[in-house]
């Protein structure tokens, strides 16, 4: 019988409910668990874990996210937004004065 497995990072909830990053990649079948902790349980999670645990989900659901030109696209669509109102304050504060 040929041994078939896969790690997969996830989640224990407080209902003991497994959370999976994403799907495993194995025939459907019975299949043995073993749990461990993969961190201490001591250690805080911080923002940079949450956002990876973010992104992780996301791509298992299979949204590809933006790339970094289109983040950067639309902060600078944001800034020439932001200037032209700027410009537009600026100059009704100009005439009332």
């Amino acid at each position: 019988m040929k041994l078939v497995e896969e790690t997969i990072d996830a989640t224990l909830d407080s209902n003991g409910q497994l959370q999976l990053s994403h799907p495993p990649h194995l025939p459907a079948g019975r299949v043995q668990v073993t749990i461990r902790v993969s961190t201490p349980t001591t250690s805080r999670r911080g923002l940079v874990d949450l956002l990876r645990e973010i992104a992780a989900e996301q791509r298992a659901r299979g949204f590809p996210g933006r790339s970094a030109q289109e983040i950067r696209d639309e902060d600078d669509s944001r800034q020439h937004d932001d200037s032209e109102r700027d410009r537009e304050l600026d100059s009704a504060r100009r005439v009332t004065h």
